[in-house]
């Protein structure tokens, strides 16, 4: 019996209809791999199984008792509750039993009460506390916090402290940690450097239990699924295997679905054609009707649609300034603390360079020193007088309330509603999602909304950290399309070395 089903799921954005009587079936111990273009409804899905949103029609069905766990791309986190507390808090009621536990001893101890009954109470505690594995927590806990690279933050600070990458991989690790029938993650990988999404796909093809994981990245995928469910043409298909099979077997499919729809139009037209040539003639008047019932009784097929829509990213380069636009000289950065030993080195003209290492190393730290976000803790940076410097952050404090139009608008006030259009459009934002507020929007969505303030910005170094995280394989070929053809120096802070791959000059390590 399916742990999860989805039974007919019809749902509407407004005038946009996502899903038409999709179904799904997540059987036990199924790890599955929730797949789609940017904009095709894979969150909005987990919304709806978790009971965010409700469906227009259909049913999500939960089997009785099962349990489940979501990660989603939104995080929020309230309160002043610690990395440690938070992650040790799966385990509450084993400290509580362990409470009382030692309360029977001491009970005992004490001389009161019926010492054989009391001291019974507390070893049969004591035998269910090590059969549930409690003296192993600490071992248990330290591995997740490592294998996630949680173990590089200061564990005792307040959760609401942390950057939003930080966080949500204290909510992995906590979701880990519970081991429920059925994990829910959205863009798990997001965060993560290699080493760290290496250590997850191992750790989630070892898992017992059920998961539906959404990411983009295909590696990842071809590491740890083994059922693939596809939402294309607003209806879900299953591909039992992995990854690689998924791919060859889609393609049949969409090949055949290729030639029916066009069969289906041909179809169509013919029966059109038939009525509107003999509706009004008295001898064939009644064939031509008898055939628009039936057509009016067709199920029409969606039109196919081309994987990731139309997405041009270009960024607009202005000028050359010299020889060397950033020349870093024994450049010592961090907080309070240094996070690396002294480095140097110089970008010359039109040079492009991956800066990697692993999470918390300082990569993202280096970026916001040398744009004056952070101060230096010695050395020095400098760029050529002349230098326009594009600059994409991971991390976005942006208005969800606001709508992609109303974004870029506010950027650009001197844009006229149509260029406001013209830009998102360019970017993948196509007419209806402009005008949705982004907090309704997918990841990848408000990603290449904010990818479309550089398209209107000439720049001639472009500092670029994490810009795939949520993109769709479409937008990636895009965006590395638009870096290739870029004039400029840039820096490109990014775990995806498959994205990457053959693009830039070479790479920086930071270790």
């Amino acid at each position: 019996m399916a742990l999860l089903e989805l039974r007919d799921i019809e749902f509407n954005y407004g005038d946009k209809e996502l899903y038409s009587k999709a179904n799904l079936k997540l059987n036990p111990g199924e790890h599955g791999g929730l797949v789609g273009i940017n904009g095709s409804g894979k969150s909005t899905l987990f919304s709806l199984i978790t009971g965010a949103l409700r469906p227009d029609k259909g049913q999500v069905i939960w089997q009785e008792h099962v349990t489940y766990s979501y990660l989603d791309q939104q995080l929020s986190v309230s309160g002043e509750e610690d990395s440690l507390s938070f992650l040790y808090g799966v385990y509450k009621d084993l400290y509580e039993k362990e409470k009382r536990m030692e309360k029977l001893y001491e009970d005992a101890a004490s001389g009161e009460g019926d010492y054989e009954k009391i001291l019974s109470k507390a070893m049969r505690l004591g035998d269910e506390l090590n059969q549930s594995g409690f003296y192993s927590l600490q071992e248990k806990v330290g591995r997740i916090v490592d294998g996630l690279g949680i173990s590089q933050y200061d564990l005792s600070r307040p959760l609401k402290t942390l950057s939003g990458g930080q966080r949500a991989k204290v909510f992995l690790g906590k979701m880990l940690l519970e081991e429920k029938d059925v994990l829910l993650m959205d863009e798990p990988t997001n965060f993560l450097d290699a080493k760290q999404v290496e250590w997850l796909r191992g750790y989630l093809n070892e898992y017992p239990g059920a998961f539906l994981l959404i990411s983009h990245d295909r590696e990842f995928l071809k590491g740890c699924i083994d059922v693939v469910f596809a939402l294309e043409n607003k209806t879900i298909t299953r591909y039992k295997g992995d990854f690689d099979h998924y791919l060859i077997q889609r393609e049949i499919d969409r090949a055949q679905y290729e030639k029916n729809y066009a069969a289906q139009q041909r179809y169509i037209k013919k029966e059109e054609d038939f009525i509107a040539k003999h509706i009004v003639r008295a001898t064939s008047a009644k064939a031509a009707k008898s055939r628009r019932t039936r057509l009016s009784h067709l199920e029409v097929m969606e039109a196919p649609k081309k994987e990731g829509g139309e997405v041009n990213f270009s960024f607009p380069f202005s000028h050359h300034v010299g020889a060397k636009p950033l020349v870093v000289e024994n450049l010592s950065i961090g907080y309070k603390f240094p996070l690396l030993a002294p480095f140097s080195f110089a970008l010359k003209q039109g040079e492009k360079v991956a800066i990697i290492g692993k999470n918390g190393i300082g990569k993202s730290t280096f970026v916001k020193t040398i744009l004056g976000l952070v101060k230096s803790l010695g050395g020095s940076y400098s760029f050529l007088k002349g230098s326009q410097i594009g600059y994409y952050g991971q991390d976005a404090d942006i208005d969800l309330n606001l709508t992609p139009f109303e974004y870029i608008a506010e950027i650009y006030p001197d844009l006229d509603k149509t260029q406001v259009r013209s830009l998102l459009g360019k970017f993948g934002v196509r007419a209806d999602l402009a005008l949705r507020k982004m907090k309704e929007l997918s990841g990848g969505e408000i990603t290449k909304t904010r990818l479309a303030v550089l398209g209107n910005q000439k720049t001639n170094f472009l500092i670029l950290d994490e810009p795939t995280n949520h993109l769709d394989q479409k937008a990636k070929d895009s965006l590395f399309k638009a870096i290739e053809n870029y004039e400029g120096a840039l820096i490109l802070v990014s775990h995806e070395k498959d994205f990457y791959d053959g693009l830039l000059d070479y790479e920086i390590t930071f270790s």
